[in-house]
């Protein structure tokens, strides 16, 4: 018998996913927003032929076409934007919560999964950062797949199947690790001896034939072609010190609590969530595990990982709920509630502004300009400053000599009204890693 996925508890995980992330509503756009949103306008006026053409964002389609969407229906707005990456985020929550089908994790599981997932601080770059949403669409129609084909396993319908080929083909337009979610199918298998074996891979060749040959398309037309030059990813990185530096970052502190608590409070067959969990974030790191420019996945990178995590979390919240010490319980929750909202509140959106700072002295300048700004120094590569201007209709003009350094801002510039403004200061570069 199929579990039921409570309505209340539905709309207790859509309001967690908002009440998370609803200061994320007035941060402003931030680098690559300033040039991707304006091109997936151009891709749409242009009837998407010359996105096939651009060998990164091919891969993020579906992103592409939602912020076509969202521009037109709406402008060019940080609101619209910011609101729609938290929509995606409470609808991939309520696909956590639908793994409460899979008998291993159970309806009790899943929904402490699911809410931990919704405020989980981790992944928040996905979420916050328009330009990173391909990472929230890859996790939605990637997980739509995988539960329909646990469905398929369960009923056997047709219907089931057709929906889990449909949603890994809006996976794979959506991101370029869409293909894992073909090797997590495979967890179901693995762990449920009750299906035939035959029937089964027969299902899961589609899918693997659907991966491979996305895999051997981008290998051939994108990584092996004439002049393509990546240097942010290397089959020469240290993968191992990657994966494992990430895998240590994902569970702490959260994922250590929870399976000291699953150690403690030993149930059989916790061990098969472990393992679950466990190989679910490896398969999940993996494909971002050939970094050169730092030694860790960075945070929206995460997002599919995350889910591992908090099925590890789901499943120690129930053991400390059934061992009946409620108060425990209650001040694990709290204690979880309450740290997440404040790093995600206060740490997370103060660096956010930090990144916007430049683009928004930018965009500033432009604003106050007859139509031209000139740039001496500026703290982001040149195509972002172009970017920015263009966005308000300015022009850039870079100055002989003009260079790009992290700590300074000098632009000059005319007013409407003849006014001949010199701009200069000093920026505090963020740390908080890289923008990639």
């Amino acid at each position: 018998m199929l579990p039921r996925l409570s309505p209340t508890r539905i709309g207790i995980l859509i309001a967690l996913a908002f009440i998370a992330y609803l200061p994320a509503l007035h941060i402003p756009f931030i680098v690559d927003d300033y040039g991707q949103i304006p091109l997936a306008r151009q891709f749409a006026a242009q009837g998407w032929t010359p996105l096939y053409a651009n060998h990164e964002l091919r891969a993020r389609a579906t992103y592409m076409f939602m912020s076509a969407a969202l521009d037109r229906a709406f402008g060019f707005s940080p609101f619209i934007f910011h609101l729609a990456g938290i929509a995606l985020h409470a609808l991939c929550v309520l696909l956590v919560y639908a793994t409460a089908l899979w008998i291993e994790i159970g309806e009790p599981s899943a929904f402490f999964a699911a809410a931990f997932f919704a405020i989980q601080e981790g992944h928040q770059e996905a979420v916050i950062w328009p330009a990173a949403a391909a990472d929230l669409l890859v996790f939605l129609f990637g997980m739509a797949a995988w539960l329909c084909w646990l469905q398929w396993l369960r009923s056997k319908s047709w219907k089931w199947y057709a929906a889990a080929i449909a949603s890994c083909l809006l996976a794979i337009a959506s991101k370029e690790s869409g293909w894992i979610f073909a090797i997590l199918m495979l967890l179901p298998v693995a762990f449920d001896r009750t299906h035939r074996r035959a029937r089964i891979f027969a299902g899961l060749a589609p899918f693997f034939a659907i991966s491979g040959a996305y895999l051997y398309w981008t290998w051939t037309s994108r990584i092996t072609a004439p002049g393509y030059h990546d240097t942010r990813f290397a089959l020469s990185a240290p993968w191992l010190l990657i994966l494992l530096n990430s895998w240590w970052r994902l569970l702490f502190i959260w994922g250590l609590i929870a399976i000291a608590l699953l150690l403690w409070l030993r149930k059989r067959g916790d061990w098969r969530l472990l393992a679950i969990s466990s190989i679910w974030i490896v398969a999940a790191l993996f494909p971002y595990c050939f970094l050169t420019y730092q030694l860790q996945v960075p945070s929206r990178l995460t997002y599919i990982a995350s889910l591992g995590l908090a099925w590890i979390v789901g499943a120690a919240a129930v053991r400390l709920r059934e061992s009946r010490r409620q108060t425990l319980f209650a001040a694990a929750c709290i204690a979880a509630l309450a740290l997440n909202l404040e790093i995600l509140w206060v740490k997370k959106m103060s660096q956010f502004r930090e990144r916007a700072i430049p683009s928004e002295l930018m965009k500033d300048a432009g604003l106050h300009s007859d139509g031209a700004v000139r740039i001496s120094c500026y703290p982001l590569p040149d195509f972002i400053a172009v970017d920015v201007l263009k966005s308000v209709s300015v022009k850039a003009i870079f100055e002989p000599g003009a260079r790009e350094d992290e700590s300074c801002f000098t632009v000059d510039y005319r007013t409407p009204a003849g006014q001949l403004v010199h701009e200069s200061r000093r920026i505090t570069p963020a740390k908080h890693g890289t923008f990639f």
